[in-house]
C-alpha cells in the first residue's frame, strides 16, 4: 500500500495474488498488480539477492470485508507461517541489508509476532500515536 512508484525498475513488488481488482465498500477501486506472483514462505529467489526486503504481511485473523481484501489474512497457523515468512526474507537479504517490516496490532501484539523474526530489530516506534501500525527496522549482519 506505500509503494509509491510503479514503474521504478529498482523495486520488484511480490504478492501471492497474481491479478487482484474489487470495488470497495465506497466505491473506490482497489487493484494488486505485482510485479512477480510469489508466497513469502517460498521465495523464488537466490540466497542475498536483494540489499532491501520490505514485508508488509497480513496482520488479520478473522473478518472479511475491505481490508481482508486489501491486506489479506493470516492462516489459522500464524506462527510458523511468520516465522517461515521471516526466514524467507531473511535468505533472500544480502548480508549488511536492511528488512523493513510493517505490522498492526489489531489481532496479534507486536511481541508476539518478533517472537517469529530472525533477529531484533535495530529500531522503529516503539508506540504508534494514531494507529496500531509499527515500522521496525532489521539490519543483517555481514
Amino acid at each position: 500500500m506505500f509503494y509509491f512508484d510503479h514503474e521504478n525498475p529498482q523495486v520488484l513488488f511480490c504478492d501471492i495474488r497474481e491479478d487482484f481488482a474489487k470495488t470497495l465498500c465506497d466505491g473506490r477501486s482497489f487493484k494488486v498488480k505485482p510485479d512477480m506472483a510469489a508466497d513469502v514462505t517460498e521465495l523464488p529467489f537466490d540466497a542475498g539477492t536483494f540489499p532491501l526486503v520490505i514485508f508488509d504481511s497480513p496482520h488479520l485473523l478473522r473478518g472479511s470485508g475491505w481490508m481482508v481484501d486489501k491486506y489479506g489474512k493470516l492462516p489459522k497457523d500464524w506462527r510458523e507461517w511468520m516465522t517461515r515468512a521471516f526466514s524467507e526474507c531473511w535468505r533472500v537479504l544480502r548480508p549488511a541489508g536492511t528488512l523493513v517490516f510493517k505490522w498492526n496490532e489489531c489481532h496479534v501484539a507486536l511481541s508476539e509476532i518478533l517472537k517469529c523474526a530472525p533477529a531484533k530489530p535495530v529500531c522503529g516506534n516503539r508506540k504508534p500515536t494514531n494507529s496500531k501500525t509499527h515500522w521496525l527496522l532489521f539490519f543483517k549482519p555481514e
